[in-house]
């Protein structure tokens, strides 16, 4: 059964929509909790890119991130799921805001995106 988000009104699933459901920032704990090594090699990779990555505006529209690494501003070029092995490759990685993450995961890519999948295709073409 659908519900109205708290925030907009809009219909949803939950209690807030997809644009307003609360993040959490991604940990900067010295000693982080124990967790799969699989989640905390994922949240070093995205520490390190958003460290090595100053300016940090979305890669598509140029909007402003903040100045906290949320997970969902980490967008896989080519999915996790169809290329694991391309997980922890930093070129497969791109800033991006909410509204552009959520356009790309919907099919809807820009043709800035669609650029970036094709290099980061034809470069690790050969490695699968």
């Amino acid at each position: 059964m659908k519900s109205k988000c708290k925030t907009c009104g809009k219909n949803c699933d939950g209690e807030y929509c997809f644009h307003h459901k609360p993040r959490k920032p991604i940990s900067r704990r010295a000693t982080p909790p124990p967790v799969k090594e699989n989640v905390t090699q994922m949240r070093d990779f995205f520490l390190g890119i958003w460290n090595k990555r100053k300016k940090h505006e979305c890669e598509n529209c140029g909007e402003w991130l903040g100045k906290e690494p949320l997970s969902y501003m980490f967008d896989h070029l080519l999915e996790k799921k169809s290329h694991p092995e391309l997980r922890l490759e930093e070129e497969n990685i791109m800033l991006v805001c909410l509204k552009c993450h959520d356009e790309k995961t919907r099919g809807f890519a820009s043709d800035y995106v669609k650029n970036r999948i094709n290099i980061v295709k034809q470069k690790y073409e050969g490695t699968q």
